[in-house]
């Protein structure tokens, strides 16, 4: 039997490392391929979530902010001796309808403290509901009858006046400096706090 030609083995030998070579670039071409689509991907969705966050922290900042000369100009006037149904009303719209947009939002602090604000919200909206039916009934009885109203009607205003005054108000200014932070990228984002009120009961 003749010898093989060393040439030709080779030559052979070559080829099939020439294709092994081409095989494998190929393949790393298109893992590297499928790889930078993801991580284009992922940078897209992250944009989309900063920017969909930046919206969000600017809507309800900007309730915030409205809410609060609401509620000044509310303790402005209701302490004049006129007995009268409130006719500003605080906000909380914007804060409803974005209620499915929160998760966005990695800020627990400042998640917590915007949620314990809009809590004190709806507190005070059913204070002065309770208010304007009692101040609907006084302006349909007798004299006598609004005699007798009157100091429990003007203790009522005493105390949503009081409670605008030292519960909702300090409470604004902590989350629009912490919306102004964020916004501002400047911070931190923090793991998942116990919030104050946790352990106690809400009535």
């Amino acid at each position: 039997m003749a010898n093989a030609d060393p040439k030709c083995n080779q030559r052979q030998a070559r080829y099939i490392l020439t294709t092994l070579c081409d095989f494998i670039l190929e393949i790393v071409a298109v893992f590297f391929g499928v790889l930078g689509a993801f991580e284009l991907d992922n940078y897209r969705d992250r944009k989309a979530e900063d920017k969909e966050r930046v919206r969000v922290l600017g809507l309800i900042r900007r309730e915030v902010d409205s809410n609060k000369h609401i509620l000044d100009g509310m303790v402005l006037v209701e302490k004049d001796e006129v007995i009268g149904v409130p006719t500003s009303r605080p906000m909380r719209n914007i804060w409803e309808g974005i209620t499915s947009k929160l998760a966005i939002l990695t800020n627990y602090e400042l998640l917590e403290e915007a949620t314990l604000l809009y809590f004190d919200l709806a507190n005070l909206d059913g204070i002065l509901d309770m208010y304007r039916e009692h101040v609907g009934e006084y302006h349909y009885v007798s004299l006598e009858e609004k005699a007798r109203m009157e100091p429990t009607l003007r203790s009522q205003r005493t105390h949503y006046v009081s409670y605008i005054e030292q519960t909702v108000l300090p409470q604004i200014p902590k989350v629009l400096k912490l919306i102004d932070a964020e916004l501002a990228g400047k911070t931190p984002k923090i793991e998942r706090v116990p919030s104050r009120n946790e352990g106690k009961h809400v009535p």
